[in-house]
């Protein structure tokens, strides 16, 4: 097997998986997962190799590129740290893992909420945060180009009085999603601002008021290679 594709396929069907189980496993399209067997995908995300990996029972590095161990009884994750390498640092301390989760879940985070580990996926997180900090996938290009679709933010639901300048996350009265825009403090006045400055000026700012509020800060950031 010389290829991802094969080494994937491979591992699948010796799981007795479909391509449509792998792909709700791990929460992405069928389609994705056929691409990457039939060798149309370029590359795969690390973030979807590694939950393949986990889904699989196989070292994510032997998937990539065949070249390490194929089997593994715990897939090593991305809180461990890395090999040892004279020309690599190590990595930040991980404080603590946290779940994905979805805007509409966020939307609608409450104090007594649980996230059971087999039924989300945890990540570490890289710097200090809350208990009950969750993870949030970012879609589409209002808050580009310093965040990216797909980077993950790391939100703290505890800190909801943050300061000019800290990337915040809003619930719109009229959404059941929560919204990722960065504050800013104008005469007083709390405004959300996105990033993009493609955007007309109606759509880049957001006045708070009645209609909008703040719950939680972004306190990490990880983009995936």
């Amino acid at each position: 097997m010389d290829t991802i594709a094969e080494r994937l396929a491979y591992s699948r069907k010796q799981r007795n998986m479909t391509q449509k189980h792998l792909a709700d496993a791990i929460g992405v399209t069928r389609v994705s997962i056929s691409n990457i067997e039939l060798g149309i995908s370029s590359g795969v995300r690390a973030k979807t190799l590694f939950d393949i990996a986990r889904v699989l029972k196989k070292n994510p590095e032997w998937l990539l590129d065949g070249k390490d161990p194929e089997d593994a009884d715990v897939v090593r994750s991305i809180a461990e740290p890395a090999p040892f390498y004279p020309n690599v640092e190590p990595g930040p301390a991980i404080e603590q893992k946290c779940p994905l989760i979805s805007w509409v879940q966020a939307g609608a985070f409450t104090a007594i909420q649980e996230f059971p580990e087999q039924e989300y996926t945890y990540y570490p997180c890289p710097s200090r945060c809350g208990p009950r900090t969750y993870i949030l996938e970012v879609r589409g290009d209002s808050m580009s180009p310093r965040f990216e679709e797909g980077d993950l933010i790391y939100v703290d639901p505890d800190i909801v009085e943050p300061a000019h300048g800290k990337f915040v996350i809003a619930q719109m009265e009229d959404s059941p999603e929560a919204t990722f825009k960065q504050l800013q403090v104008i005469d007083n006045k709390k405004l959300l601002k996105a990033l993009n400055p493609s955007y007309p000026p109606e759509l880049r700012y957001i006045q708070i008021n009645g209609n909008c509020r703040l719950i939680g800060t972004v306190v990490a950031h990880v983009r995936p290679v």
